[in-house]
């Protein structure tokens, strides 16, 4: 079947059809769908956890491009119950990124260019990994993303970090800790890079928490001025740009061999 009305529920996904070169045949996305650049002007359905499923119907599309968490949500048996054709994805990890890039492919007719461009993403991400097990040190990262949150042991950041050869500061604190006791430990770690969501308002208020401790000017990420945004949406999306993301990454952690 040839889909033309086509709804996506994540941005990952938006990406992809564009990569595929099947842009025109969205008629709706979430309101985190900004790349690329024509991904803002399609109708909107609401947020990435929150789509409206009224919005979704009146756009009658006749696909849905949805992830694994939707369908425990109900969101999409109530999509199909209403005839309409759902591809669930995986919202797991980055590296699930040319898994789903096939499946859309398959949904969408055009496989062979999803093979292509998956291959090529699961080639670069492998060359990244390579790479980084080079490095003669492992870098003490600490990862804000925003005020009652670090990157968790248990996170997928903190799972990122450490295979490009990171130590995640913040691994052993307790995910219900109080942010005070989370600024402590952090600088209590000497963190030698610190990095934060750019663009991301609680992020940045979180940042601002930990430097504005006296004790923060003692870490060495502080004194090498090792404190850099990253776009959370490059290292989040298991979509074309996953490869983009990972290396983004690991040239911060270790820039002597990324030459970063």
């Amino acid at each position: 079947m040839r889909y033309s009305r086509i709804v996506s529920l994540a941005p990952s996904n938006t990406e992809t059809v564009f990569a595929l070169g099947m842009g025109d045949r969205l008629v709706g996305v979430t309101d985190y769908c900004n790349y690329p650049p024509e991904a803002k002007l399609i109708e909107k359905v609401g947020g990435f956890s929150t789509p409206d499923v009224e919005k979704i119907l009146s756009l009658s599309p006749d696909l849905v491009l949805a992830m694994d968490f939707h369908e425990s949500m109900g969101i999409t048996e109530e999509l199909v119950g209403k005839g309409i054709h759902c591809c669930l994805l995986s919202s797991e990890f980055i590296f699930k990124a040319p898994q789903n890039i096939i499946e859309i492919g398959k949904v969408l007719s055009c496989l062979e260019k999803a093979l292509n461009i998956a291959e090529e993403i699961e080639q670069k991400m492998k060359n990244i990994l390579d790479t980084a097990v080079l490095a003669s040190n492992r870098t003490r990262v600490c990862y804000l993303c925003d005020i009652a949150c670090t990157a968790w042991r248990s996170c997928h950041m903190s799972k990122l970090m450490e295979m490009l050869g990171g130590v995640n500061v913040v691994r052993d604190i307790a995910e219900n800790a109080a942010e005070d006791a989370i600024i402590k430990e952090i600088i209590a770690q000497n963190p030698q890079l610190v990095l934060y969501s750019k663009g991301y308002d609680k992020s940045e208020e979180l940042l601002l928490a930990v430097m504005g401790r006296p004790e923060f000017k003692r870490t060495d990420a502080y004194r090498k001025g090792n404190i850099y945004g990253l776009k959370a949406e490059l290292i989040c999306r298991p979509g074309p740009r996953a490869a983009e993301g990972l290396e983004a990454l690991a040239r911060l952690i270790h820039p002597e061999v990324f030459g970063g």
